[in-house]
């Protein structure tokens, strides 16, 4: 009688979670400095830690953002139309791929009716977010900028950024019903460093939109179309070096301190903070096969720097003696 041995064909499969765990993180650390993600911009981070010494605020803001998020995902859930491998699977597809660059649990996404063109994220951590995106943006929007608009909400999850936002939420509508309630509680200094950090932390967003994009120009285009708007995917006729020439003239107008109290910069702003990083050498390590060998490129610090001129509106706002 022949034995027989019998092999097993995945036997060279390591199947040791905790390896498996480990690994993730060693990936996870190779693009993260201190903790953040290298692509940060530095007036975000720098705003985070201001915000943090502030007494209470980092557990207030992740009490408010565990509430809201459970709530907000018990409500999609009974309203809105859930993506998944069955219905939005194109949708489903891009939000798992650039949960996988950024290397964060995979969102929910939850797809709602209305027209205006937004989206935005519920999360308390890295590990079970939501996004919610609005159908306006959806068709307006070709697949690859879309991709580019998902993965900017996974990067506000990526850097925690719904821990701070929620407090800024709060503020905007105590704004809106009570403004000397709030004011008794808050410095007007404090105020505007709420949405001083708001607007850095979209240009952070805006980086990892880049990261996660299939083609760099289709994050620029989305901030051009949320400029002027678009009718059904019609192709963009933006001059990003007009968008430049506009923004000087912005940069010396009184309109400047208009912006004080938004919380998103302006479209030209994104355009041309998103410009800089493009020609940044940290954006090729995320994604070396998008590098143009021809490009000149510049470092991380160089890039923070020049981007401050775009979105230091405070201090712009100052030189015309807003205090």
């Amino acid at each position: 009688m022949t034995s027989s041995v019998y092999n097993n064909p995945l036997s060279h499969i390591r199947v040791n979670f905790g390896e498996y765990i480990e690994k993730m993180k060693q990936q996870d650390n190779e693009h993260r400095i201190n903790g953040v993600p290298d692509y940060s911009f530095a007036i975000d981070l720098k705003l985070r830690e201001q915000l943090r010494k502030l007494p209470f605020f980092y557990k207030l803001s992740k009490k408010m953002a565990e509430h809201s998020e459970a709530r907000e995902r018990q409500l999609k859930l009974a309203s809105a139309v859930q993506a998944g491998p069955g219905q939005f699977s194109d949708i489903y597809d891009m939000t798992i791929d650039c949960a996988k660059r950024l290397r964060i649990g995979p969102p929910n996404v939850f797809i709602i009716h209305n027209q205006e063109m937004n989206a935005y994220t519920y999360a308390s951590d890295t590990s079970t977010p939501t996004i919610v995106i609005h159908s306006g943006i959806i068709e307006r929007l070709t697949p690859g900028e879309l991709k580019c608009v998902i993965g900017h909400e996974c990067g506000h999850v990526h850097n925690e950024h719904i821990v701070y936002n929620s407090i800024c939420l709060w503020i905007e509508n105590l704004l809106s019903t009570n403004k000397s309630f709030l004011f008794e509680m808050l410095s007007m200094t404090n105020i505007l460093l709420f949405y001083e950090w708001s607007r850095a932390a979209e240009i952070t967003c805006d980086r990892a939109a880049l990261i996660c994009s299939d083609n760099l120009d289709d994050a620029v285009n989305v901030n051009k179309k949320l400029a002027f708007g678009t009718f059904l995917n019609k192709e963009v006729d933006v001059s990003t070096e007009d968008l430049r020439r506009q923004f000087e003239s912005l940069s010396v107008s009184a309109s400047v301190v208009t912006e004080l109290y938004n919380t998103h910069p302006s479209s030209i702003r994104r355009v041309l903070a998103s410009e800089e990083f493009i020609k940044c050498d940290l954006l090729y390590e995320w994604r070396p096969e998008l590098k143009n060998p021809e490009m000149t490129l510049q470092s991380k610090e160089e890039t923070d720097k020049k981007c401050e001129k775009y979105t230091a509106v405070i201090k712009e706002a100052r030189k015309r003696g807003v205090k």
